[in-house]
């Protein structure tokens, strides 16, 4: 049986270091309807091994909804505003933001 912990890092039990976004990243990102905001919505996704992928929402240019994925919100508004790339990585399956398998 391997040696797990609890934390308040990290999401259950878990015998290996888990990515984590920023304070004012994904879940904990300021509202925008609270004024705290910068106009990209944001939220948290979860991969396999329990890292924490951020999910930023926001317009682009022609006025539709888009969505992009990073381990931290430059990140996944970069991915969202990229309009050469697929949806963001986060949202497929894979190995995730640490690469667990």
């Amino acid at each position: 049986m391997s040696d797990q912990s609890m934390s308040n890092e990290v999401v259950g039990s878990t015998d290996h270091p888990q990515h984590r976004a920023g304070p004012d990243e994904g879940v904990r990102a300021p509202r925008n309807d609270e004024g705290g905001g910068d106009g990209v919505a944001q939220s948290s996704i979860f991969d396999g091994a329990g890292n924490e992928v951020v999910v930023a929402t926001t317009t682009g240019p022609d006025g539709r909804v888009i969505q992009g994925t990073g381990p931290t919100a430059e990140d996944a508004i970069k991915d969202a505003k990229n309009p050469k790339g697929p949806i963001g990585e986060g949202f497929g399956p894979g190995g995730g933001q640490g690469g667990g398998h």
